[in-house]
């Protein structure tokens, strides 16, 4: 079937409402709309849009941009019904998912609300430190709760909620391939508590205190070199098996920085539109980007069309290779010089003579606001000083 743009022939233009059912319990709230542009998704100030759209007579098939997932609707009475089908997990894969013609907000009276705005210190129970800690940041206009968290390894990106009672509150976000929601209730000690969703296949519990000093542990500190070591050397494919290593001529005498990704990971998605720009400006001065992809599945031919899709829609114009499974136990062993990868993206600033300078892990996008700018600050920052050594 051709790809066709969405006209208010096949569906009713204008706000949606849908729900992800996580459970037989929980159904998770999100929002788009419907225009000449295709499905817009959206996320507080973020718009996702998705222009792939494939009709049936009665059904329509959605494919959401940069990542491999769609949904798949059954077309009712302004209403859709379906599920939503992320195709790069291995297991549960799909969620059921329901949409409706309208704006729906859940209403409270005002003068009851309690004011969740500010930073908080957040614990969740899932993890060991110092994975498990994290910093909330929310801002509230009526009952309309924007927000993210902040972890060790990336942020939640753009949530969007509301405060549904005097004490309590949701926030959610769909970024084409993560389903997040997040529910909390205030108890009589001023402490959140609340539980997190992530899709169908993770459920965990958290707890937050409000702290204008909440904190995170240096992502610089988090991935380091095993002793004895300076260097790390890897060969891996790149989309056409070709193999390629620091080694190669490409890579001498070179600021190069390696970047540890997956074509599944949003935070990899944010660190790339910064990335991509600042490379085409500065690779005259002697700088180099390799990607490191590792994909739920450790098979190279399920991978390629992945890495493909991420690179094409993204605009990347350094090579992209294929390193493996996301496995915590065997994407460390994919660098042996490692200690270990916490998570994705993580960032190696490698200087002009091979040396490792800096492991950085985590990318704060542009949900996290000021903190978003103070992390491409920083690389800016450290590029330069290798690039001028």
């Amino acid at each position: 079937m051709l790809n066709v743009t969405v006209t208010s022939a096949a569906l009713r233009q204008g706000h949606w409402s849908g729900l992800f059912l996580l459970n037989d319990s929980t159904e998770m709230p999100f929002r788009f709309a419907i225009n000449d542009s295709g499905f817009i998704f959206i996320n507080g100030s973020e718009r996702i849009v998705a222009s792939d759209i494939r009709y049936t007579p009665d059904s329509v098939i959605i494919t959401m941009p940069v990542f491999d997932s769609e949904f798949r609707f059954r077309i009712g009475n302004d209403s859709l019904s379906g599920f939503f089908i992320n195709n790069s997990r291995l297991h549960n894969k799909s969620i059921k998912a329901s949409a409706q013609v309208g704006n729906r907000i859940p209403l409270v009276n005002d003068f009851e609300l309690k004011d969740f705005s500010g930073r908080w210190s957040a614990v969740f129970a899932g993890d060991d430190p110092p994975l498990s800690v994290a910093v909330a940041e929310f801002s509230q206009t009526g009952n309309h709760l924007f927000g993210t968290f902040l972890t060790p390894t990336g942020d939640y990106r753009f949530l969007e909620g509301y405060v549904t009672g005097s004490h309590s509150f949701y926030l959610s976000a769909f970024d084409g391939s993560h389903v997040f929601y997040f529910t909390a209730t205030l108890d009589e000690s001023d402490t959140l508590r609340g539980h997190y969703f992530s899709g169908t296949h993770w459920h965990d519990t958290w707890n937050a205190w409000k702290n204008k000093e909440a904190s995170l542990p240096n992502p610089d500190s988090l991935s380091f070199l095993k002793d004895g070591f300076t260097k790390i050397s890897f060969i891996f494919p790149d989309v056409d098996s070709t193999l390629v290593s620091l080694d190669d001529s490409r890579f001498e005498n070179k600021v190069t920085i390696v970047q540890i990704m997956g074509s599944w990971c949003p935070n990899c998605m944010d660190e790339v539109y910064f990335l991509v720009p600042y490379y085409e400006k500065n690779k005259t001065r002697g700088l180099e980007i390799v990607g490191l992809d590792f994909e739920r599945s450790p098979d190279f031919y399920r991978a390629v069309p992945l890495i493909k899709k991420f690179s094409k829609q993204l605009n990347i114009s350094y090579p992209v290779l294929f390193a493996g499974s996301s496995d915590r136990a065997i994407r460390s062993n994919a660098l042996p010089q490692l200690k270990q990868i916490v998570g994705f993206p993580t960032t190696i600033f490698i200087d002009k003579k091979g040396m490792v300078r800096k492991i950085h892990t985590g990318f704060n996008g542009p949900a996290t606001g000021e903190h978003y700018e103070s992390e491409k600050d920083a690389i800016i920052k450290m590029i330069e000083l290798l690039l001028n050594e």
